[in-house]
């Protein structure tokens, strides 16, 4: 009996000894990931509270984890060997890849991930709005050709969306005319990653209405020793000379990880497919910094601040064109992590942004010239935010409160010289001073039961708003003060693994947005798709979205197919209708609108992506995307929705991974639903081809080169504005090439 036990002792010994321990850590906070389930062939188990998981290591067998933070992940044979060499595994969190969720990258798929990062090149991007627009999913209000595109998403725009960059800064558009939406001021050169939410499911960052737009910074690396980082990159396109440059220069150390951004555009008019010239030069510079400091192992303080400027930049689809802007960002934050505690990690930011802003009609070829027209203008939008993480056995939880004012201030001068006021010059306050404040609670819970992943989230907040320089002319068309707003918005959602390809997903969720900046208290402008002038509503209701999303995914080694079904029903849809009683400021407007409430609209649509590896070099891709929106009391058509999008990519890996080339087919279908009462007209279809290739000499540099609109098809997107006092709309540039070289020596 004593032998059977020794052998006994000595065979579990064995087995202990041929097991491998890896502890499983966050990529971002270097946490132990405790109660992860794992399958490896016959063997299962969950990971201790110090993130540990034992194994015996199988040749060419994958991993399968399961966690409510990170999903259901395989880990390949290979890096599985790698982590039991280091005795570490590194994951990333995925809340995202549980929401109805995109993230746009334009980077080869080589990798099965949800979080997909931006290349290098990318980072020239001297409009984030440009660069939103190379997803089918998106479209772009353009009123100038090359510069302040604004996005749309699924028919949400404006303050419908959500868009933000690192948990919470924003900027406001101080022009009235939104020459710089705040896509126009996100630094391209800092971001990372762009995380797309769809629909009102993800309320941590802000009100969500229709969507969230996420811009992320890299998450801070450290060294034990000092060590020098940088990147520099350079572009050239043929036509309108646009010239492109940025880079990064830093250094890091086992407690610090400082950089320095900078990046110079400037570009000319360029020729549309017909040869004719189309007004677009534009001049943009950004300078900015970010810097991490751990102040100890669990506790670290990043700053980031960010100047830009553009000046000169012409917009033939308005009144004016821009002549400065100049923007600063701040953003300070701080984060603690916990350890063997029920709360993981405490967040607090603060953070704001400032414009200023001048545009004026000087150097526009008018005949007659019957006005000189100058508007300065203002805006401010700061505020913070504090989040608390708890981290539970099966579940997480994030939880805190928030605070965003927004405020501007401006005047238009018109000096008068033709007419009976010639000689005369007149004031024009356009924002009022106005400003609005947001005071939120807001959580958000992760669970999973069974085989179903669930995500709910809340979000209430107060809304007040004010003028503080109310004209006669406004009050006497609103006599009421806004009313103080209690928004609720809340969402919950499930996704399940069918099998090992097929995850799907539903989910619900109702938010509640009041009234802009613009939309309450506007004052006679044309800011909108037609030439009315637009006056402020202050007794507007909140905005209601009802939503419902269904997400399918379909995965094997070789493809991958997604498509995104979703409907809204929104109540109190905010639009505007034309005021008879009222006269225009200016004589060039036929009218003037005033926003109110329609009862109910609907939006619905969807998307599909598809995804092929077609051999071990070569890949094809397709992406499309359709929005139909309705206004029901009118029973028309609601404004600014783009057609049926659809795009198609072929593409290769050669060379031992260094050279890729890539041809894209673009095809819009005719956009005949439209809204005559706000202007609109039927746009043509059109489809164009662009080629691209890249060669990587070696791990720090790159050369990129391609044709824009191969074919030098003349055409322009629905959402493109039409030139000022006339039909045409802004057509898009004919052919174009270009080539970009990138030193990368981070």
């Amino acid at each position: 009996m004593k032998k059977i036990l020794i052998v006994c002792f000595l065979l579990l010994g064995m087995q202990a000894y041929s097991q491998q321990r890896i502890k499983l850590q966050d990529a971002d906070t270097g946490e132990a990931i405790s109660y992860a389930h794992f399958v490896y062939q016959n063997q299962k188990g969950t990971s201790t509270l110090s993130g540990e998981i034992a194994l015996e290591f199988v040749p060419a067998e994958k991993l399968h984890l399961s966690h409510v933070n990170y999903g259901k992940l395989e880990i390949e044979s290979e890096v599985l060997r790698e982590a039991i060499e280091s005795g570490v595994l590194v994951l990333t969190q995925s809340y995202i890849s549980l929401l109805p969720a995109t993230v746009i990258a334009r980077t080869d798929r080589k990798a099965k991930s949800d979080i997909m990062k931006v290349r290098t090149s990318d980072k020239l991007s001297h409009d984030a709005g440009d660069f939103l627009s190379q997803s089918a999913m998106i479209g772009g209000i353009r009123k100038s050709g090359s510069y302040g595109f604004d996005p749309v998403l699924r028919g949400f725009k404006y303050d419908q969306l959500n868009l933000v960059m690192d948990n919470g800064l924003s900027a406001s558009a101080a022009c009235p005319n939104r020459m710089d939406p705040p896509a126009s001021q996100i630094p391209m050169s800092m971001v990372e990653q762009v995380e797309i939410i769809k629909g009102p499911h993800s309320l941590r960052f802000g009100n969500a209405f229709g969507g969230s737009i996420h811009f992320k910074s890299a998450p801070a690396s450290f060294s034990e020793a000092t060590k020098a980082f940088g990147r520099a990159s350079g572009s050239y396109e043929s036509n309108g000379n646009i010239f492109r440059t940025e880079a990064l220069a830093g250094a890091k150390g086992d407690f610090y990880n400082f950089g320095v951004y900078a990046a110079y555009s400037e570009g000319d008019d360029y020729e549309d497919g017909n040869g004719a010239k189309t007004p677009s030069g534009f001049n943009r510079r950004n300078i900015g910094i970010s810097s991490v400091f751990k102040l100890s192992d669990n506790q670290s303080i990043k700053l980031s601040a960010n100047n830009n400027f553009a000046k000169d930049v012409d917009f033939p689809a308005l009144n004016m064109d821009l002549r400065e802007d100049d923007t600063y960002l701040v953003n300070l934050a701080h984060k603690i992590t916990f350890k063997n505690s029920g709360i993981s990690s405490l967040s607090t930011s603060f953070y704001g942004s400032f414009v200023d802003h001048s545009m004026d009609n000087l150097t526009k070829d008018l005949n007659p010239r019957m006005v000189n027209a100058i508007t300065l203008a203002k805006t401010k939008n700061y505020g913070g935010r504090s989040e608390a993480s708890f981290q539970l056995k099966r579940t997480s939880l994030f939880a805190g409160i928030d605070y965003k004012a927004e405020e501007a201030e401006g005047n238009r001068t018109r000096e008068m010289l033709m007419g009976p006021m010639a000689g005369k010059t007149l004031q024009d306050n356009i924002w009022q001073d106005s400003k609005i404040s947001k005071m939120a609670l807001f959580g958000e819970y992760h669970f999973s039961w069974n085989e179903f992943f669930f995500v709910a989230s809340s979000r209430l907040e107060h809304n007040s708003a004010k003028s503080r320089e109310k004209t006669s002319e406004f009050t006497g068309v609103n006599e009421k003060n806004p009313d103080n707003k209690l928004n609720l918005s809340a969402s919950i959602g499930a996704t399940r693994d069918v099998s090992e390809q097929v995850r799907m997903g539903l989910w619900l969720g109702r938010a509640e947005r009041s009234g802009s900046l613009t939309e309450r208290f506007i004052n006679f402008l044309p800011v909108d798709v037609d030439a009315y002038e637009r006056i402020g509503n202050t007794n507007l209701k909140s905005e209601v979205n009802y939503q419902l999303d269904y997400n399918f995914t379909w995965k094997t080694e070789r493809s991958e197919l997604g498509i995104n079904l979703f409907a809204s029903v929104l109540n109190d849809y905010i639009s505007a209708r034309i005021r008879d009683d009222l006269s225009p400021r200016l004589a060039t407007a036929p009218g003037v609108k005033q926003y109110y409430n329609i009862d109910k609209a609907v939006l619905r649509g969807f998307e599909v992506f598809w995804y092929q590896k077609v051999s071990a070099s070569i890949y094809h891709q397709l992406n499309i995307a359709y929005t139909y929106g309705k206004n029901k009391d009118a029973n028309t058509a609601l404004p600014e929705i783009p057609p049926m999008d659809l795009r198609y990519a072929l593409g290769g890996t050669f060379c031992n991974g260094k050279f890729h080339p890539e041809i894209t087919v673009r095809h819009a279908l005719q956009q005949n639903r439209i809204a005559s009462n706000f202007g609109e007209s039927e746009t043509p279809s059109f489809t164009i081809a662009s080629i691209k290739a890249s060669y990587n000499f070696s791990e720090k540099l790159s050369l990129m080169g391609g044709v824009r609109n191969v074919f030098d098809e003349a055409y322009y997107e629905h959402l493109n504005r039409s030139v000022v006092s006339s039909n045409q709309a802004i057509y898009a540039p004919g052919r174009s090439y270009y080539l970009t070289l990138t030193i990368n020596l981070m």
